[in-house]
């Protein structure tokens, strides 16, 4: 079997410095680099004292090799803004040549925080382009966790005021009443909505006031309670919302108003939200999950919301040090403070592991909907942090493993879908790509030479990872991380790359160096609406466009690319 071309390695800019030996030694292995006019610049000629190359070509040159790639060349504003180190939005002189003078290292340069990752300047990325102010408002409703006869909603105030929300299968027509009582400011409040008829449509709004006796009236919302087998339905996917500086509000809004014009009946997360690995103190997050709220409640007021873990979010296994205080548990404190997960019942199959300082961790689950399932894995909380094991060290862990398998093996829905930040395992502690790299590690068994090391890395596990979703036919895996969309298919399962929802100005020209094929992408932003019927899976990439008052609502969105997958019990 002839051997894998590897991707080539690139590198964030806030971690630069931090070369992997790994990539190191595949070097020889790697694909021939692109010709210089499709977008990589030399490096410059050598200019002042020292060792005379110039300090903003080292900052954008992030893994140091000399030349400045598409990559970096798209990173290059975040780079420099590492320079602002007195947070005004701008970089002066003095700032650009360094706070030592030309040709030395300023002192910070290269020392690494308590929670991992590099700093400049105290910061591991510039402050004021984290976009986490959002307009005022009175309050957020999320909701989570739907089954059978039953749904949560997750209620946030932003003041102190007293709640009721009524229920019924007709918007004018609300005939439940339950009192939620007072919700103190700032504190969010999960209420079970529950007595409910399964296969239905539910309406429902708040009502809410500084007392009972003068209350006001939210609009309408809806959810619905699970399908039946046969049912059609629609459920739509986003991935890596980073409020970062590459986020536009405006963009972001739209995509959720988009997805909400379909009625799903849920929606999907995929990770890299909350950003806490890329604070200093990774408390200063707070002000993210908050935002989040703001954002997912633009469409989760009406589809209840399942979120994935992304490796931006904090919620790394190797970082529990097993004090009670750490940014692992913190993290996942917060997250399940604000984002309400489903939890192991009779109706979601999960995690049930108390950990001593969080309980349940609320990190992989699964259920089943109308005539397909859904399996949502978490590749974070039982990686290392590789060593000598490598990118072997990246794993689900044998009890989520186990769990994986059992529930594809009990499942006889005609559709299975798996939904994660990213795939297990990758040529590098990047992780980029998706067909190109399911061969590799836990995920495919095989080491970067195309060796086979699943019997040694993985005693007494059956199988890879994806041997296992072909044994069993999962239609589709999910995935984010990368930025763009992608569709691509390996021995039946179909991958795919789920775009940003809000970045300003999405591109392709990481997709190369990432080892997609770039006739076969598309640049952000927009979700993935998935329709389901019980003969097909019709998945869609509908794109955001943003403009003045010339765009109707019908005009912001574009279905920019489509496919459909036949049901299991449908003979091609």
């Amino acid at each position: 079997m002839a051997k894998r071309e590897s991707t080539k390695e690139t590198y964030s800019p806030r971690e630069r410095g931090r070369r992997n030996q790994q990539s190191n030694n595949l070097q020889g292995r790697q694909r021939p680099e692109r010709p210089n006019d499709t977008g990589q610049l030399q490096r410059e000629q050598p200019e002042g004292r020292g060792r005379g190359n110039s300090r903003t070509f080292r900052i954008i040159d992030a893994n140091s090799d000399g030349t400045i790639s598409a990559q970096e060349l798209s990173n290059a504003l975040e780079s420099l803004m590492d320079l602002d180190s007195n947070k005004d939005g701008k970089i002066s002189k003095d700032e650009l040549r360094g706070e030592q003078g030309r040709g030395q290292r300023p002192r910070t340069e290269g020392r690494r925080s308590s929670s991992g990752g590099q700093i400049v300047r105290g910061i591991k990325m510039p402050t004021p382009l984290f976009r986490t102010e959002v307009p005022e408002h009175i309050y957020d409703i999320i909701l989570g966790k739907p089954t059978k006869t039953a749904v949560t909603a997750s209620v946030l105030a932003y003041q102190d005021l007293h709640f009721r929300i009524g229920v019924g299968t007709e918007p004018n027509a609300l005939g439940k009443t339950l009192n939620v009582g007072l919700l103190e400011a700032g504190i969010p409040k999960e209420v079970l909505i529950d007595g409910l008829k399964a296969g239905t449509q539910y309406f429902y709004k708040l009502q809410y006031g500084k007392s009972l006796t003068n209350l006001n009236e939210s609009e309408v919302y809806q959810f619905h309670t699970s399908r039946d087998a046969g049912d059609s339905f629609v459920f739509t996917v986003q991935a890596d919302s980073h409020l970062d500086f590459g986020t536009d509000p405006a963009v972001y809004e739209q995509t959720l108003k988009n997805a909400l014009a379909s009625k799903p009946d849920f929606h999907f997360a995929l990770g890299d939200a909350f950003f806490s690995d890329k604070r200093v103190r990774y408390q200063d997050a707070l002000d993210q999950y908050i935002a989040q709220r703001y954002y997912f409640g633009l469409l989760c007021h009406s589809a209840p919301l399942f979120f994935a873990l992304g490796n931006h979010d904090g919620e790394s296994g190797y970082r529990d040090n097993g004090r009670p205080e750490n940014i692992a548990v913190w993290s996942a404190k917060t997250r399940n403070k604000y984002i309400p997960n489903p939890t192991p019942n009779a109706f979601y199959g999960g995690n049930t592991s108390v950990h001593p300082e969080i309980g349940l961790l609320k990190n992989y689950y699964a259920w089943d909907w109308g005539d397909a399932q859904f399996i949502v894995l978490d590749p974070f909380w039982y990686s290392g942090r590789g060593g000598r094991d490598g990118m072997w060290a990246k794993s689900l862990g044998k009890k989520q493993y186990d769990w994986l398998k059992e529930t594809l093996e009990n499942s006889e829905a005609s559709y299975r879908f798996i939904f994660l930040h990213y795939l297990v395992g990758g040529l590098d502690n990047q992780t980029r790509g998706g067909v190109n790299i399911a061969n590799l590690y836990e995920w495919g068994g095989k080491n970067s030479s195309d060796e086979d090391e699943w019997a040694t890395k993985r005693p007494g596990w059956e199988k890879p990872i994806h041997q296992l979703l072909v044994q069993h036919n999962v239609s589709i895996v999910f995935h984010g991380h990368d930025h763009l969309y992608a569709k691509e298919e390996l021995d039946g399962v179909i991958y795919q790359e789920v775009p940003q929802p809000g970045h300003r100005s999405g591109n392709t020209r990481s997709a190369g160096s990432y080892g997609y094929d770039q006739r076969n992408v598309i640049g952000s932003s927009g979700h993935v609406r998935v329709a389901v019927t019980n003969s097909e899976v019709k998945v869609e990439y509908v794109k955001t466009r943003v403009g003045g008052t010339e765009f109707t609502a019908s005009q912001r969105r574009y279905v920019a690319d489509s496919y459909s997958v036949k049901s299991l019990n449908i003979k091609p």
